[in-house]
């Protein structure tokens, strides 16, 4: 199979949607926690924005569906915009079951080129689900929360790596059908959603409580792991979560190289 075909998109279309777990968020098993517990989780500054970001992807996603001519593709990326509004909705749910407050942010404007904003949504994901892969693993190691409430989590976990699995296939075809002069127009423009994406985080690490976030929760977390080791643990959590699924689709790479050429400087 050629990456880039009609068939390789048929391959990942079919793979997003067979992968698909049904489920409400109200319907998973859901543990009664401790008052420490939820006081230390109502701690993180996250939730509002966590929520909120859900919604906008899932805003964006419909959108793009609606217009995406492609009926493999627009099937595959209107089921991820229905996941990503479940995962919002499953926040949502975790913040009412534990009296967590919630201080919902207003929509944004849907952008013009729906098409570059899945791009960069979809670099965003890449860094983001890099990154948590490793912090549950942390979580459950340290054992700081009930197991059970790491495993409520898991779904949505599980569904970013599918997530971002799709959209690395997804930048391949979207590539490759383009004519040969204008594709490297279009990994310029790959590059430039990733740097924009990571730039963009790092203001948000910014504004959520100071440029070490990622520092603080590690230490509130209690784990003494370095960053090296922590790299490491999230290359391993990538690889991981992505061998489950066909060995055809191509592989998110570009994040996990960078985190290498960063750890080899640590």
């Amino acid at each position: 199979m050629q990456l880039g075909s009609e068939e390789h998109k048929e391959l990942f279309c079919r793979f997003f949607i067979e992968t698909h777990k049904p489920f409400r968020p109200e319907e998973l098993p859901w543990p009664d926690l401790s008052q420490s517990t939820v006081d230390k989780l109502a701690s993180f500054p996250i939730w509002d924005y966590a929520v909120h970001t859900e919604r906008q992807v899932s805003n964006k996603l419909n959108a793009y569906a609606n217009e995406e001519q492609d009926a493999s593709l627009k099937e595959a990326l209107g089921l991820q915009a229905y996941e990503e509004g479940r995962h919002a909705d499953m926040l949502k749910y975790f913040l009412k079951r534990y009296n967590i407050p919630l201080n919902e942010i207003p929509d944004k404007p849907l952008p013009s080129n729906l098409e570059r904003c899945f791009m960069s949504t979809g670099a965003g994901e890449c860094i983001d689900s890099f990154f948590a892969f490793g912090f549950l693993e942390i979580s459950k190691s340290m054992g700081d929360y009930p197991i059970e409430l790491i495993e409520v989590m898991e779904p949505i976990v599980q569904e970013e790596a599918r997530h971002i699995l799709f959209f690395q296939n997804w930048l391949i075809y979207q590539r490759h059908k383009r004519p040969y002069m204008l594709q490297g127009i279009h990994f310029l423009g790959t590059m430039w959603a990733f740097v924009s994406a990571g730039w963009s985080r790092l203001m948000e690490l910014k504004n959520l409580g100071g440029s070490a976030f990622t520092m603080q929760a590690r230490k509130q977390e209690g784990s003494s792991m370095s960053l090296k080791k922590f790299i490491r643990l999230c290359q391993e959590q990538n690889y991981r979560r992505l061998a489950t699924y066909d060995s055809r689709l191509a592989r998110p790479k570009l994040i996990p190289r960078v985190m290498n050429g960063v750890s080899f400087f640590l």
